[in-house]
This record gives structure tokens, C-alpha cells and sequence, in this order.
């Protein structure tokens, strides 16, 4: 049996099609052809739940994130394991990468989001939410967004350390 023992909570597929990348409560990362649907690897090293992956568009390098705080490089290419990035201080819930050797990242309850600068070897820090930060998304190089379980959205660029806006996001009742 190939996959996954326990929940799924990730996946990702490479900007040409592929590898499909899927991670969970298991702790790793299975690597899937992406046309073929074949098995190809499994990447083990994380200590805890595979909260989120990211390609980084027109690569084949892949970013994880998980429970255990921190966040792994992996080149696909070679399938190899490249480097652990450090810097959270709780579960990372999600991850995100565009062109950019730069993956964001969000951190539960440490509340804080992270724009990881690998080449200089430095991070980014946002804080602004007042409860766990869940789900970070970028929208372009220059600006994102983050969800929260204080229940607002908020708009950032990469240039500021709070929010632009942030915005209440409530349930309407009928």
C-alpha cells in the first residue's frame, strides 16, 4: 500500500503539471507523477503532522510546513531534502509561493506570519491578528493575505509590518 495512514491536510501540484505533492497526519510527503498518477517518492523528516505545501511557480521546488514549527525545502528534481527553516514558536498552519524563492508562511497561535527570504537567509515578520493565524495567501510579490480565528481577513504588503485592512468576516443568517 502506497499513501497516506491518517488525514490528508495538503496538497500541491508543480506549475507544469508534474509532480503532485500530498502531506498529512502521517508526517510526510508522498510524491505523485502528475499525468501518470504513479507513486514516485516519499520524503520523511518532519515530527509532526504535513500541514502545507507550495511549489514555487515555474520550479520543481517544493516547500512543506507542518505542526513540528517548522518549514523544509525539497527539490524535486533530485528528490532530495535541501534545508529546515526555523522561526516559528507554534504549528505552522499554511504556506504559500509564487516565483520567488520566498515562501510565506502563517503560525497558529505564535500569531505571527513569516516571508521567508532563503537566498539572504533572513524572514520577514507580521504580526496584527489576535488569535491564530490560519491560512496566508500571496497574492502577488508585493501583497497578501492572511484568515483568522479572530475572524477578520487582512490585506498586507510586503513592505509594511501590520495590515493595510482588516476586515471583519462574518456569517450572514437568513
Amino acid at each position: 500500500f502506497v499513501g497516506h495512514r491518517g488525514h490528508v491536510f495538503a496538497l500541491a501540484l508543480s506549475s507544469d503539471g508534474k509532480f503532485l505533492a500530498s502531506g498529512g497526519q502521517d508526517k510526510v510527503i508522498h510524491i505523485w507523477d502528475g499525468s501518470k498518477h504513479l507513486h514516485l517518492h516519499t520524503f520523511t523528516g518532519h515530527r509532526d503532522s504535513v500541514s502545507g505545501l507550495a511549489f514555487q511557480v515555474g520550479s520543481h521546488e517544493l516547500f512543506s510546513c507542518s505542526f513540528d514549527r517548522t518549514v523544509k525545502i525539497w527539490n524535486l528534481d533530485e528528490m532530495a531534502y535541501v534545508e529546515t527553516l526555523f522561526g516559528h514558536q507554534d504549528s505552522v498552519t499554511s504556506i504559500d509561493c509564487l516565483a520567488r524563492e520566498r515562501p510565506i508562511t502563517s503560525g497558529a497561535s505564535d500569531r505571527s506570519i513569516r516571508a521567508w527570504k532563503i537566498v539572504d537567509e533572513s524572514q520577514l515578520v507580521f504580526h496584527g491578528h489576535k488569535a491564530s493565524i490560519d491560512c496566508v495567501r500571496l497574492i502577488n510579490e508585493s501583497y497578501f493575505i492572511t484568515g483568522s480565528q479572530d475572524g477578520k481577513i487582512a490585506l498586507w504588503s510586503m513592505t509594511k509590518k501590520r495590515p493595510l485592512v482588516s476586515t471583519a468576516h462574518q456569517l450572514i443568517k437568513p
